[in-house]
């Protein structure tokens, strides 16, 4: 153990000797650099060459120096109001007056002064990109075409009629599958370009309905104010509602009711437009539905919710078709008759499979109507289901009318390039010419899509006449599963997609 100890403290020892070494060597060889590199800067600050290099840089200064005030008395000289006016007089004696000097160079002033100020105001402003998350399509393939997109571009500026939403909930729709698979693409185009929107029709914000709180606002709007929690709906043709932000005309927006959320409320807007609007065509009100007999043809899709709750709140007798799993939201409603149709039950993984024969459903639905052997006044179709309309017509009294809130079919999206053309012209010169008569173009499934109709709307869900019926609430992500479940014959009421 102390031999251990003696050579370990011998080695310490000449470690320390070296170290000892190493600073005493770097000491020198610092105090050698140092000294000659100060004598190198004396000789050179010292040199001739670089008292000639500071001679000349002096003599620089003094030049610019002197042409400064040489330049800046000659400014002055030249700028005295005097000096100008004897120069103009003397130049102009015998041709103008000095009246006529006078105007002009008080014309020259003011030219001037308007000239800077016309190109202040004409100056380009700076491009201000803002970014938002939409729910959009690119291409038109059906629900699968639809995805989240992150870097969207957000409207921040008002029309003076415009108002500018903070999107909180939108509601799914079956149009909205549709316009993904193309519905409207010639239309959506043209009226797109008409007003400004977008010069192609993709890509597509869906979304036909929302709820939100108004962030800025156009400084003609009157109806609203900052910070309104409100309510939009807007026709299938233009940019949707599934983003961040909107920026929408004021005659779509209406406050919505104070006794329901964001994600409630915004089932109504779009399906209850629809419902009004079918039944003030067929002049349907509170006074003729009282003791009329309805079918409504799946009373569970968002628009037969309305229907049947408006109808029972008229006193109407009310049939409605669903499937066994909607039978206890349909009596709730108000519905007197619930024909059930057993479907196969769907488990979480495959809840957006549809009803896998629809041929066998409609006939399976008329067969329990015949059955029944009733005939009714109003019969009002809400779902595509491959319904012979021929047959439904068969149980309508005598003059009992057939109705449906389907979206209507378009010819136009199967126009190719010069059927297009036409159908494009033809819409701008209609579009022209009730612009220049006054006469507002609501011909494209936008006439009841108005504050008017969401102000009703509101009344009846704050007075309790309309109850708020949301199946599912879906994440923006989840969009593709949104839209095949609200085509799915399982659902019930609304599908909203979140944006909180």
């Amino acid at each position: 153990m102390d031999e251990v100890l003696f050579r370990g403290t011998q080695k310490l020892e000449s470690l320390q000797l070296e170290a000892g070494l190493v600073a005493s060597k770097s000491k020198d060889l610092f105090l050698t650099y140092s000294q000659a590199t100060q004598v190198l800067l004396s000789q050179v600050w010292q040199s001739h060459k670089l008292d000639h290099l500071k001679s000349n840089i002096s003599q620089l200064l003094d030049y610019v120096l002197e042409i400064s005030r040489d330049f800046t008395e000659r400014a002055v000289d030249v700028a005295d109001p005097k000096r100008l006016w004897m120069f103009l007089t003397g130049v102009l004696d015998g041709q103008w007056s000095k009246r006529e000097i006078s105007i002009a160079c008080a014309g020259f002033v003011v030219g001037g002064l308007v000239g800077v100020a016309v190109g202040f105001a004409l100056r380009r402003r700076e491009n201000t990109v803002r970014y938002m998350e939409a729910v959009q399509i690119s291409h038109y393939l059906g629900p699968e075409s639809a995805a989240v997109v992150e870097d969207a571009i957000a409207p921040f500026e008002c029309g003076d009629y415009e108002v500018l939403i903070n999107v909180k909930a939108g509601s799914v729709h079956i149009i909205d599958a549709e316009i993904c698979a193309g519905y409207g693409r010639t239309l959506r185009r043209t009226l797109r370009r008409l007003h400004k929107q977008s010069s192609s029709d993709l890509p597509v914000f869906l979304g036909r309905d929302c709820t939100g709180i108004i962030t800025d606002l156009g400084r003609k709007v009157q109806r609203l104010e900052l910070g309104d929690e409100v309510w939009v709906t807007i026709p299938f043709w233009s940019q949707g509602t599934l983003c961040q932000t909107i920026l929408i005309s004021e005659h779509r927006v209406a406050r919505k009711p104070k006794n329901v959320g964001f994600e409630g409320a915004c089932s109504v807007p779009y399906a209850g437009s629809l419902a009004l609007s079918v039944l003030s065509e067929a002049k349907i009100d509170l006074n003729s539905a009282a003791n009329k007999r309805f079918l409504i043809q799946d009373g569970c899709t968002p628009v037969g919710c309305v229907l049947i709750q408006l109808l029972n709140s008229w006193k109407a007798h009310i049939t409605t078709t669903c499937h066994k799993r909607a039978v206890p939201v349909a009596k709730a409603l108000g519905a007197r008759e619930v024909i059930s149709i057993d479907a196969p039950s769907l488990s979480d993984e495959d809840h957006v499979e549809e009803f896998s024969d629809t041929e066998n459903f409609s006939k399976t639905v008329l067969k329990e109507l015949q059955l029944k052997g009733e005939v009714f006044d109003f019969i009002i179709v809400t779902r595509n289901e491959n319904l012979n309309w021929e047959s439904l017509r068969n149980f309508c009294a005598g003059e009992g009318k057939l109705l449906s809130t389907l979206p209507e079919k378009l010819s136009s999206d199967s126009y190719g390039f010069l059927a297009r053309f036409i159908f494009s012209t033809y819409i701008r010169l209609k579009f022209l010419m009730g612009h220049i008569l006054g006469v507002p173009s609501n011909n494209y499934d936008e006439a009841h899509l108005c504050h008017a109709t969401l102000d009703k709307l509101t009344a009846l869900v704050e007075d309790g006449v309309l109850q708020t019926v949301v199946d599912k609430v879906f994440h923006p992500k989840d969009i593709e599963v949104a839209l095949n479940y609200i085509q799915s014959s399982q659902s019930i009421g609304s599908s909203v997609i979140t944006f909180r």
